[in-house]
């Protein structure tokens, strides 16, 4: 058995468990991310390449009907506009991948200097950890919906629907226990 975090020795896990904490899953997610924005440029941009080039992205499957550039290409791939945060066509009109590089990082950062005491220690704390992830599992289940409703398979999104539902149950479950111990 180890803690489940890495500054947590009350609380044990199975061994084989160990792998798949926070860290790990952030970076997977920061991985899958930056892979998707790579992906949506490549496809917006496809016939500015000299030769007219042909992209074919990886998660771009026939053979289980999966194609990930055509939902990164939806108007909800880019969410902030789509629910008119800022304008089309804005600065910070990002694509999904972005916004999910953002809160990866944040889970990172979070995960090496929970326990150090900064000036941002506020941001790291389990409510706000909490209601970040909420806003994630929150955007995962909208762009779910959309998937189901249009019946389109995106690898990349499922994986990282998975990665925030995880991290949302475990922020969640730390921000009730700290809530618990705040108030015995």
């Amino acid at each position: 058995y180890l803690p489940t975090s890495h500054n947590d020795s009350s609380t044990t896990q199975p061994r084989a468990m160990s792998v798949f904490n926070n860290a790990f899953l952030a970076l997977i997610g920061v991985v899958l991310s930056a892979y998707s924005v790579y992906v949506e440029h490549k496809t917006e941009h496809l016939d500015d390449g000299p030769d007219g080039e042909d992209f074919q992205a990886l998660c771009d499957i026939k053979a289980i009907g999966a194609s990930c550039s055509a939902v990164f290409s939806l108007p909800e791939g880019k969410m902030l506009s789509f629910f008119g945060i800022v304008p089309e066509g804005h600065a910070l009109d990002i694509p999904n991948g972005v916004l999910g590089m953002l809160f990866y990082s944040y889970i990172l950062i979070r995960y090496f200097t929970s326990k150090q005491y900064t000036g941002l220690s506020t941001l790291f704390t389990p409510t706000v950890n909490m209601l970040i992830s909420s806003l994630a599992i929150a955007s995962s289940v909208f762009l779910l919906r959309k998937l189901y409703i249009i019946q389109e398979l995106c690898v990349v999104c499922l994986s990282t629907h998975i990665i925030n539902t995880t991290l949302w149950i475990r922020a969640t479950r730390e921000g009730l226990d700290s809530s618990h111990m705040k108030t015995q």
